[in-house]
């Protein structure tokens, strides 16, 4: 049986936050040890170890471990055209939105903005990120995001999702009794936590008890 750990992380946050730093990031990923990392990166940016504008944990904590260790790594974003195809979608929600009903919008941004202060004054570890509690959040703030936006949101998020999805599972497949690490924004947590739990001959390890039995 595959045991997968989705971790999520907190992209350029890791620089301002000292209860889960880039050094933090480092250590668990190492400390885990997986037989394969699969990243939040398209194919062209792990293959150019890209750095990243905003998921900058990748030039500070995820490069550097891969040229010190032997993991197989896969991308999880799809690419081109299909992930210009996926943002557009997100996009045209977005722009409609603001145009059609500003006041939706601007509503819209006062409760995430509400939802990270909470978070952020809640979060005292990397445990508190990884948690069912985060996860609720997140789920509750997509279910109302997708109602406020429309179709187009609601199917890029699920695509997207499903795209992430289709490769763990594909790299699951080709390597049996492996341990598979997912690093994504904390926001997609939820939803591949969910999704994995669902899949037969896969062990969802639960990222408290990980990073309990780790002292984080």
């Amino acid at each position: 049986m595959t045991d997968i750990l989705v971790l999520s992380t907190l992209h350029q946050l890791h620089g301002e936050l000292p209860y889960y730093t880039y050094e933090h990031l480092s250590q668990i990923i190492e400390n885990f040890s997986p037989d394969i990392l699969a990243v939040e990166l398209t194919p062209a940016d792990l293959a150019a170890r890209k750095p990243q504008q905003i998921k900058r944990e990748y030039q500070h904590s995820v490069y550097p471990l891969l040229e010190t260790n032997q993991w197989s790594v896969i991308p999880l974003e799809p690419g081109e055209p299909t992930y210009s195809e996926l943002v557009q979608k997100g996009k045209k929600a977005m722009e409609t939105l603001a145009k059609e009903h500003p006041e939706a919008m601007e509503g819209f941004g006062l409760y995430v903005n509400a939802l990270y202060q909470v978070l952020l004054g809640w979060w005292k570890s990397p445990l508190d990120v990884n948690s069912a509690e985060t996860d609720r959040h997140f789920e509750v703030k997509h279910t109302y995001q997708n109602a406020l936006f429309g179709k187009d949101e609601e199917e890029g998020w699920e695509l997207w999702n499903q795209h992430f999805l289709e490769q763990i599972l594909a790299a699951a497949t080709s390597c049996a009794e492996c341990r598979i690490l997912v690093l994504v924004g904390a926001e997609h947590g939820y939803w591949l936590r969910g999704a994995l739990r669902k899949q037969e001959g896969i062990h969802m390890l639960e990222p408290a008890s990980v990073l309990r039995d780790m002292g984080i």
